[in-house]
């Protein structure tokens, strides 16, 4: 196995562990997460708007 495989598989140990351990605190951070891709979509939407 290489290395990259080896830490891929690392990672999602981790985070299974996260979830499981702490659920809660997983789901804030993933809302937290989409709420900030919705915001820099809707920007980015506002930009060409303007642009075009």
């Amino acid at each position: 196995m290489n290395l990259k495989r080896i830490v891929g598989f690392l990672v999602v140990i981790f985070v299974l562990f996260w979830i499981i351990s702490q659920p809660r605190s997983a789901s804030g951070s993933v809302n937290n997460v989409l709420g900030n891709l919705q915001e820099a979509g809707s920007s980015i939407a506002t930009f060409l708007t303007n642009v075009f």
